[in-house]
C-alpha cells in the first residue's frame, strides 16, 4: 500500500514555485481552471491531501507535513484553500524556511465560533452537519458542494463543476471525510498566525456563507498588515467564480516577494 502523497507539477522550471492545497471534499483536480493562469508566471504543485484524490488516507494529517516535504520545492509561496489553508498555515509555522509566503483562499485561522471568535461557523451547525454526514454520506457531500457555491455569481456551473471534480476522484471513505472535518474543529491557529513572520494573502468571498468576509476585521486585529482582498460576486470557492482576479492578486502578492 503506498505511503506517498500524491502531487503533480505544472509549469517550467526557474519560475516562482508556487504549492497548491485544495479543501475538504475535493482534490487537486478543482484547480484545473485555474491553472493556465498561473503557469505562465509560476512553477506550480499540486498535492492530494490525505485520502483524497490518489493520496492514501494511510498517512495522518500528523503525519502530513513531513510526509509532503520531499515532494515540493525547497522554497514556495504556499496557496491553501479552505481545510488546504489551515494546513499552509501550520506549515509555514513548522517549517517556516520552507514557506516563502502564504496565499489563503476562502480559509481562515480557526473554522469554528470561540467566545472570543465570533467570524466563524457556529458549533451546533457543525455538530449538525457531522451528523448529516455519518447518516448520509454522499447527500451531505452533495450538498455541502453545493453550499460552497451559494451566492455566487456562476452558482450553477461551479456547482456542476465541483460535482465533475468528485466523480473524476476515487469514492470517499467517510472515515477521510470524517478526519478532515475533526481537523476543522480542533484547529486554532490564530496564536500562530499571528506570530508568522511570512507575507500572508487572504482571498475572501464576499457572499461566502462558511468563510464570512467579516473575517478581515478579526485577521487585521490580529495581524496588521495582513493582504486581505474580498472578491465581490464570490463565494466560497472564488477560483472558480473569478479565476482572472484570483491569479491577478496572486501574481501582485508574489511580485513584492521579490
Amino acid at each position: 500500500m503506498s505511503t506517498v502523497l500524491h502531487h503533480e507539477v505544472h509549469g517550467q522550471p526557474g519560475k516562482l514555485e508556487l504549492v497548491l492545497l485544495h479543501g475538504w471534499g475535493l482534490h487537486s483536480g478543482v484547480w484545473k481552471p485555474l491553472l493556465p493562469l498561473l503557469t505562465p508566471h509560476f512553477r506550480v504543485t499540486c498535492v492530494d491531501l490525505p485520502g483524497f484524490g490518489r493520496s492514501p488516507a494511510t498517512i495522518s494529517y500528523a503525519a502530513f507535513f513531513d510526509a509532503v516535504l520531499p515532494l515540493v520545492p525547497a522554497r514556495a509561496l504556499w496557496v491553501g484553500w479552505s481545510l488546504g489553508g489551515l494546513l499552509a498555515l501550520e506549515m509555514a509555522a513548522r517549517h517556516p524556511e520552507r514557506v516563502q509566503a502564504l496565499s489563503l483562499i476562502a480559509a481562515t485561522p480557526c473554522f469554528l465560533q470561540r467566545d472570543d471568535w465570533r467570524p466563524a461557523m457556529a458549533l451546533t451547525v457543525f455538530e449538525d452537519f457531522v451528523a448529516s454526514l455519518q447518516e448520509s454520506p454522499l447527500l451531505t457531500l452533495e450538498s455541502f458542494l453545493s453550499l460552497q457555491c451559494k451566492g455566487s455569481a456562476s452558482m450553477r456551473s461551479d456547482i456542476r463543476f465541483l460535482h465533475e471534480v468528485v466523480e473524476q476522484g476515487p469514492n470517499l471513505a467517510t472515515a477521510t471525510l470524517l478526519n478532515g472535518l475533526q481537523l476543522l474543529e480542533r484547529g486554532d491557529l490564530r496564536t500562530k498566525f499571528a506570530a508568522l513572520r511570512q507575507p500572508v494573502q487572504f482571498l475572501l468571498g464576499e457572499k461566502d456563507v462558511l468563510v464570512p468576509a467579516s473575517l478581515q476585521v478579526s485577521l487585521k486585529v490580529l495581524r496588521a498588515g495582513t493582504d486581505i482582498v474580498v472578491i465581490p460576486q464570490a463565494a466560497h470557492v472564488p477560483f472558480l467564480s473569478h479565476p482572472q482576479r484570483c491569479a491577478d492578486e496572486l501574481l501582485r502578492f508574489a511580485g513584492a516577494l521579490k
